[in-house]
């Protein structure tokens, strides 16, 4: 499941609180993710799910969530 998958990334590489990382929990707000996690983030999504992110897509509702990176990614895939 992606966001399982995304959750474990987080965990692991951004140092988030694994308990507190439920599908909205808001990873921006709580300072888990900066500028910089987010093109962390972006780094791990192009390479684990093979898309691309555009400039424009790297808004703060695409990466505010786990649920919010599951959604951007699953509207990226078939």
């Amino acid at each position: 499941m992606i966001e399982d998958r995304i959750r474990r990334f987080v965990a692991d590489e951004l140092h988030g609180p694994a308990q507190a990382l439920s599908a909205d929990f808001p990873l921006i707000e709580q300072g888990v993710v900066d500028s910089l996690g987010i093109m962390h983030l972006v780094s791990f999504i192009e390479a684990e799910y093979g898309i691309r992110v555009d400039d424009e897509e790297l808004v703060p509702d695409n990466f505010a969530s786990i649920g919010a990176i599951a959604r951007f990614i699953g509207s990226k895939t078939p």
